[in-house]
């Protein structure tokens, strides 16, 4: 393999260099022997490959069978045809394979709200993929942050479908750029765990039923599928769940009427494992291949079918070429590498985890520039919970319902063995070896004589106290309730009652009650550092102490009570989606509810001003600026007709200064308001663009409206529709309206 990758790391290796700056702006991964193919290409590839097999063949690639992968399909050795392997996940090489990088999670990565990062750590995914001749990788998941308990979010983007969308666009862009398929998953509402596996008293298992309407289907959900089906991604995996009340891998409406109709995907459709309920009628309903196989529904089991007139040839033809397609799309007919799961692909990805776990972390709060440390005049550090140090028993996590020691990732099938990881602690004695500071810790949160202890100790009275606090997730089941593990409240609430300069440092998988003590005074800075990898360690410690300025943000709503959420885990088999669009910040502005931390929101260390918005249609006079919009986005591999969608129809510019004298990052998020008559919520967002300044200095920023970014799902006409009247564009720095900066509109 011949990648292209010395530009990349040579700036990647100055980026922890420097002190009191927000990033050194990273290039592209590159790669050099991937020559992908237009779909048209791709499936004319298809079809022929297909004509030169039997019938027996045919049926035979519908279904998985035994071998070294998560999944795979069977090889065709007299054409030259060695199989596929399917493999988990989306942060990395899954599945219990060793020498595999544990990219930081989903949810951290949305966090970044940094596009140019997307694209990098997918494309380094897709790098170790492709070093392990893995052929189809089994992500981006996107499926909606709808519930906070739900055990999955950690591996998705987070609660805003457009957000989600773009995250999912670019990990579809850097994973088949390096020749490895995208499988978007799971296809679609699989927004919970419980209840995804019930046994009724008769017929084969079910999943729950999310029941919703069509608005809210196109709008929220089904919306970061179609991003990915315009990226171009070769695959999709349907959900165990039903949707009003057919099984996904069944279901008529959700797979060949939105998915290969209404958004004209051309790949393949794949069933998540033991989502495949029945085998003809599945096939019909748009399943192309039911994994992991082996249990007689599809596969070779279809050829009586066939025979009998269940299902016609032409339909399993249809099922060959979309599995093949994404193949020969991608070029893995040409020099792909040999399936070795044992090989070492890591390379130094660690230098890439390690700037995104940085730039993922959310600064919340921030009294009295309480944070970065200042390490002249600060030297006493006492630092508590176990969420600072390491597990006991290894690298891996055990447990149902949370973990003794730092997080890196969530649990299931997401979770990727890392070969090593760096904890807070070591990293902040390390740094007091450094830099001579005095440190004392106790990482046992059941020791309450030896915290109070600590905290009488006279050397360290009037020094910082660092509080690490955790709660953990996995897929399989829901999360009991939003509170830190092992009483972290009551923790935070002890040392804080003793130290006047607490520092609450929050790793969790998704949103969190923080109400027992965010409002104690002496609780002066909190910290969200999510799941930011095995470079955890370092990358806190870059925050605290300066070496990087964050520039995070939330990409969820943190509520003050839990029930202000408006969704919640249901326990029934039905799971009605009646609040329709109105979710997350959505909901939380239709009903006028204050939240703790909005949507959107993360503090910097230096400031920001906004001005000279202006407001343009798209047209000749700016065409550069959709040129490069363009380039941005389009591969030979994009879905071409649903792309026109995506094209940009206003221009929105702005100018942002960084006012501080530090140099630092903001991310200017753009808020539509609709016509009325397009129902929708009060703002929704619509555009980011992760900025990075230095001190003093302006930049002028465009972002772009697309034709799909002012129109609404019209159900009558069952058509998107541009509403005419006034829409009102906010560029704010969250989705609180008080965070608003520039403001100004247009009509249609």
């Amino acid at each position: 393999m011949m990648y292209d990758y010395i530009v990349l790391i040579g700036i990647l290796s100055t980026c922890f260099s420097f002190t009191n700056s927000a990033s050194i702006p990273t290039q592209p991964y590159k790669i050099t022997n991937v020559v992908t193919r237009s779909w048209d290409e791709a499936i004319a590839l298809a079809k022929g490959f297909a004509a030169q097999m039997t019938l027996e063949e045919k049926c035979n690639m519908t279904a998985g069978v035994g071998g070294h992968c998560a999944g795979f399909v069977s090889p065709v050795p007299h054409l030259n045809f060695g199989g596929l392997c399917f493999q988990d996940s989306p942060s990395g090489v899954g599945d219990g394979v060793q020498f595999s990088t544990a990219f930081v999670a989903g949810i951290h990565i949305a966090a970044t709200w940094d596009r140019d990062l997307f694209y990098q750590r997918a494309a380094a995914i897709g790098q170790e993929f492709r070093g392990k001749g893995v052929h189809f990788a089994l992500g981006p998941m996107m499926n909606i942050d709808r519930n906070a308990l739900h055990g999955r979010n950690w591996e998705g983007f987070g609660a805003d479908p457009y957000l989600s969308g773009e995250n999912s666009y670019y990990y579809v862009k850097g994973l088949q750029d390096q020749g490895v398929v995208a499988t978007a998953k799971h296809y679609i509402c699989n927004e919970q765990e419980s209840n995804r596996t019930y046994h009724p008293k008769t017929g084969p298992s079910q999943g729950y039923s999310a029941n919703l309407d069509d608005k809210t289907m196109h709008e929220i959900y089904l919306w970061p599928f179609a991003a990915s089906v315009a990226a171009g991604a070769g695959s999709v995996m349907c959900s165990y769940n039903q949707v009003n009340g057919t099984q996904a891998c069944q279901n008529n409406k959700i797979l060949n009427e939105l998915l290969k109709d209404e958004l004209q995907f051309q790949g393949n459709v794949m069933s998540d494992w033991g989502a495949t309920k029945v085998g003809v009628e599945s096939a019909l309903g748009g399943l192309d291949i039911e994994m992991p196989g082996l249990d007689g529904l599809m596969g070779y089991a279809l050829l009586p079918a066939v025979k009998n007139g269940s299902i016609t040839e032409a339909r399993i033809n249809d099922m060959i070429i979309r599995i093949l397609a994404p193949y020969f799309l991608l070029g893995q007919d040409q020099d792909y590498p040999s399936l070795n799961l044992n090989n070492d692909a890591t390379r130094d990805h660690y230098l890439l985890n390690r700037h995104i776990g940085t730039a993922g972390i959310i600064l919340l709060k921030n009294i009295d520039n309480t944070l970065p440390f200042n390490m002249n005049t600060e030297k006493f550090y006492s630092i508590y919970g176990s969420a600072a140090s390491r597990y006991n028993d290894g690298v891996d996590p055990h447990g149902l319902d949370g973990l003794d020691g730092a997080l890196y990732q969530g649990g299931g099938s997401g979770y990727v063995r890392p070969t090593y990881f760096i904890d807070p602690l070591t990293a902040l004695l390390t740094k007091a070896r450094d830099f001579h500071l005095q440190i004392q810790y106790v990482v046992d949160q059941d020791d309450y004589v030896a915290i109070n202890h600590s905290l009488e100790n006279s050397g360290f009275l009037g020094g910082k106290c660092l509080v690490f606090i955790n709660a953990w997730s996995s897929e399989g089941r829901d999360r009991h309730n939003l509170f830190a593990y092992h009483n972290g409240d009551k923790l935070v609430n002890t040392v804080a009652a003793r130290c006047a300069s607490t520092i609450v440092i929050v790793n969790s998988v998704s949103q969190l009650n923080l109400e027992a003590w965010i409002e104690n005074s002496n609780v002066t800075a909190v910290v969200w550092s999510g799941l930011p990898g095995p470079e955890y360690g370092s990358a806190i410690v870059d925050i605290l102490f300066g070496n990087y300025n964050p520039g995070g943000k939330l990409v969820f709503t943190i509520a003050k009570n839990d029930s202000d959420y408006g969704t919640n885990i249901t326990e029934t088999y039905n799971s009605n989606y009646t609040e329709g669009v109105f979710l997350d910040y959505r909901h939380f502005d239709k009903n006028n509810i204050i939240p703790r931390y909005y949507f959107g929101y993360g503090l910097s260390y230096t400031t920001f001003s906004f001005s000279t918005l202006m407001i343009s249609k798209v047209g000749q006079e700016n065409h550069i600026g959709q040129s490069l919009y363009r380039q941005r986005r389009v591969s030979s591999y994009s879905n071409k007709a649903l792309l026109r969608f995506y094209e940009p129809v206003y221009s929105i510019t702005f100018t942002i200064t960084n006012t501080g004298n530090i140099d630092g990052s903001e991310v200017p998020q753009l808020y539509l308001g609709f016509p009325e008559e397009a129902a929708e919520p009060p703002k929704i967002l619509r555009g980011f663009e992760r900025v990075y300044l230095e001190a003093g200095e302006s930049k002028t920023v465009t972002l772009v409206l697309t034709e799909r970014d002012i129109s609404y799902w019209n159900t009558v006409n069952q058509k998107w529709i541009i509403a005419s009247g006034k829409y009102t564009v906010w560029i704010a720095t969250s989705a609180n309206n008080a965070d608003i900066k520039l403001e100004g509109f247009f009509n249609i």
